[in-house]
């Protein structure tokens, strides 16, 4: 099976696996034990907290482990609007159309909670797919307390400004610690350097397993005094934000799955990917009635969103899959039902079959030339 379907989730890189193994079977103590074993396991948990914030360019205590980006987005959007209406009657938060779900659901949860209280607004987004910081800015009024852009797409792969969107969003209300600034990095981390003070975030999820790292590990970045409330309670772990027992293994390999970033290896591995992702999509240009949605350049390098005209994704997938080639007709995130890509719809709003006859395929660093060739083919014999 060749499997082009990396956005969904990537492969464990190997020394992530050795990382997470060991620590589950050496350090399987509570690191919140106050015994030796425990002790050790939170040495684990703290090594892996400096080196995630030295990354990021933050302060230790700004990271806080999750189960992943689902999650770290309900906490920054729940915790930040419930915490603001403490002290406001109508709240405002700004989204793209293209958000993730885990930035919607919450949204439309906290509505239907506070149905008069809290506006969400839309900015409107064109075929590129890439949002217009002037079209945020519109949107914007004193009652806006939060604004979550997408860093990176997971569908059409596109990349937001996000450095240009902070210092706008720092110039607007300069008096006040709104609007705060939310950012869904989980596709993001692993091809686009960010430090996350000079792109003027206040909070920014990230997930393990979105680059070569362990699934159900994630971590949200807080910025130091950001009016922020828990949306779970228990024993306070933390920093009173998120409680439960700590992932020891699962961390420790976000950690690694980071640190890896550093290496020279990992911008030779963005190099080949990026290669053979243009290989690949010169190739499936070629073929009548397929075109490339959304922007060209401000894209993640491991991904290929294209329209096939008179082709149905969703079938398009599984004849794919019956050929042994492992591709997506949009997000894996809603519940492995097939659905029609709400991305494309938002970028192409008068061409709706878009929607439905487009397919996502996306390319790992363990990526071949020769899986490149074999993908082409497939794709061409289904045509």
């Amino acid at each position: 099976m060749i499997y082009l379907d990396n956005q969904a989730s990537t492969p464990i890189h190997a020394e992530v696996l050795s990382v997470v193994t060991q620590v589950m079977q050496e350090n399987f103590a509570n690191p919140h034990s106050q015994h030796m074993l425990g002790q050790k396991s939170m040495h684990i948990v703290d090594n892996a907290r400096r080196v995630i914030s030295e990354y990021f360019g933050v302060q230790f205590s700004e990271i806080i482990f999750t189960s992943g980006a689902t999650e770290s987005n309900n906490i920054a959007i729940q915790g930040i609007i419930l915490q603001a209406l403490q002290t406001r009657e109508k709240v405002e938060i700004v989204t793209t159309p293209i958000e993730h779900s885990a930035v919607f659901a919450p949204i439309k949860a906290l509505i239907k909670q506070y149905p008069d209280r809290i506006i969400h607004k839309i900015t409107p987004i064109d075929e590129s797919g890439v949002v217009r910081v002037e079209n945020i800015q519109k949107l914007l009024t004193p009652d806006t307390v939060l604004v979550s852009i997408i860093h990176a797409n997971n569908e059409i792969g596109t990349i937001q400004p996000i450095r240009d969107i902070g210092r706008m969003l720092k110039k607007y209300n300069p008096d006040s610690v709104y609007p705060l600034f939310h950012s869904d990095g989980a596709q993001a981390v692993w091809s686009e350097e960010i430090n996350f003070n000079y792109s003027n975030l206040d909070l920014y999820s990230i997930s393990g397993h979105k680059m070569y790292g362990p699934r159900g590990i994630g971590a949200l970045y807080i910025k130091k005094n950001t009016p922020i409330q828990p949306i779970m309670y228990g024993g306070g772990q933390e920093y009173g934000i998120r409680s439960g027992t700590l992932n020891t293994a699962g961390i420790a390999g976000l950690a690694e799955a980071i640190r890896l970033l550093t290496l020279s290896e990992h911008q030779e591995a963005v190099a080949k990917v990026r290669n053979l992702r243009n290989n690949l999509l010169y190739q499936l240009l070629q073929i009548e009635g397929i075109t490339l949605n959304a922007d060209r350049e401000m894209r993640l390098p491991q991904n290929i969103n294209i329209f096939i005209k008179n082709q149905n994704s969703d079938k398009m997938v599984i004849a794919a899959d019956l050929a042994g080639l492992a591709i997506s007709s949009g997000s894996a995130c809603h519940s492995g039902a097939m659905q029609e890509s709400s991305v494309i719809r938002a970028i192409s709003p008068n061409k709706q079959e878009k929607a439905k006859q487009s397919i996502r395929i996306s390319l790992s660093q363990y990526t071949t030339e020769e899986e490149i060739q074999s993908a082409y083919n497939i794709i061409k014999s289904i045509i």
